[in-house]
């Protein structure tokens, strides 16, 4: 008797689950459609970073080329790993201060719909100056930057005795070491000195 009496218990939930419901709700896709949040058509933060390391790469890239040649550039795994490291630093410095600019923009058009709660301006002021920080960070990083290869390219000359050449079109502009100067700059002065006392000698 228990069990006919689970069976009719769940032949009437199965009755009342099962029937008399609307396979489709009416009205339900005559609603409003709503606005996404995101625009899909702007720029993405991770596409961003993407383009400001590849803004950073073009950079290092032609600074490494003005001063050093291809040939040491790629034999030289130092001055390779060293490029990376600026590439990621400066990328950084690049995007935040892309970050900082588009902050100042949604903040001023904040204030020019009608938003002018001292806060506000109190706010603009310090995104302004972070981003006047931002500029001069990335200043003195670049001019370190150029330092630290000159410094590269003298020290290969110098202490390696690999020339530095550089192609510019048809010519090739070659940078000597202090020490090669200095030997230069040496017998040349003893070429003239040798020049005057056999010049003094046959007068007399």
């Amino acid at each position: 008797m228990e069990e006919e009496s689970k069976k009719k218990i769940r032949s009437t939930l199965d009755d009342l689950i099962g029937h008399d419901l609307p396979d489709e709700v009416p009205g339900l896709s005559d609603g409003p459609k709503l606005t996404p949040v995101k625009d899909l058509s702007k720029e993405t933060n991770s596409q961003a970073l993407v383009r400001a390391k590849s803004k950073a790469k073009g950079v290092m890239n032609n600074l490494l080329k003005f001063y050093l040649s291809e040939e040491i550039i790629q034999e030289q795994e130092y001055i390779q790993a060293k490029a990376a490291l600026d590439e990621y630093a400066l990328s950084m410095l690049i995007r935040q201060m892309e970050n900082s600019e588009h902050a100042i923009t949604l903040l001023m058009d904040t204030i020019n719909e009608g938003d002018v709660a001292p806060r506000m301006f109190e706010v603009l002021s310090d995104l302004q100056r972070t981003l006047l920080d931002i500029i001069k960070s990335q200043t003195m990083y670049m001019v370190a930057v150029e330092e630290n290869v000159k410094k590269i390219s003298r020290d290969l000359d110098v202490y390696h005795g690999k020339s530095t050449g550089v192609n510019k079109g048809d010519e090739k502009v070659s940078t000597r070491g202090t020490k090669d100067l200095m030997r230069a700059l040496q017998d040349t002065i003893e070429e003239d000195e040798i020049q005057d006392i056999d010049e003094d000698e046959n007068e007399k």
